[in-house]
């Protein structure tokens, strides 16, 4: 393993933790609400749910990654195939979710989700390449990512609750 990613070992251990009990969590809060986000009218709320799940997949997977022995290089070309990769699904549900209309509860909430989700992504792109230079500095910017992404997800996952009980409420 390169030295410079030694001291992050415990770091990334408890990322891959986190990120898998949030995700864990993730599944039981959207599996109680199924029958309102499978309404087609619905469409936003799925859209940010895939997003959340998206999110705490790519710190699992970073975590994953940033454990494994091999070289800066190595890593740097796994996380830039990992945020390109990632941007196509987050831009899918983006799409879908800006489209949606029918939810009506502070729209504004699912815009700004969005447009900061994809500042995560130019962010992780911009990490991942200081990574690929073999900067060890960079893993700085991909830690930082990672937990904003839980804490991004956590909020999110909050706002995507309280979103269906309104809905509920109303049917």
């Amino acid at each position: 393993m390169e030295e410079a990613l030694l001291p992050w070992h415990d770091f990334n251990v408890a990322l891959v933790t986190a990120a898998a009990a949030l995700l864990g969590l993730l599944f039981v809060a959207l599996s109680i609400h199924i029958r309102t986000l499978v309404q087609p009218r619905n469409a936003e709320l799925r859209s940010v749910a895939r997003t959340v799940f998206l999110g705490y997949v790519v710190s699992l997977a970073i975590g994953f990654l940033a454990l494994l022995p091999q070289t800066l290089r190595a890593l740097g070309v796994e996380l830039l195939l990992l945020s390109l990769a990632s941007t196509l699904p987050f831009a899918a549900a983006a799409r879908a979710g800006l489209r949606a209309t029918g939810v009506g509860y502070r729209r504004s909430v699912t815009v700004v989700q969005f447009l900061a989700g994809f500042g995560m992504f130019i962010v992780t792109i911009a990490g991942s390449i200081g990574v690929l230079v073999e900067e060890p500095n960079a893993l700085y910017v991909i830690a930082a990512v990672a937990i904003l992404g839980l804490l991004w997800g956590v909020f999110n996952t909050w706002e995507l609750i309280f979103r269906i009980q309104w809905i509920d409420r109303e049917t």
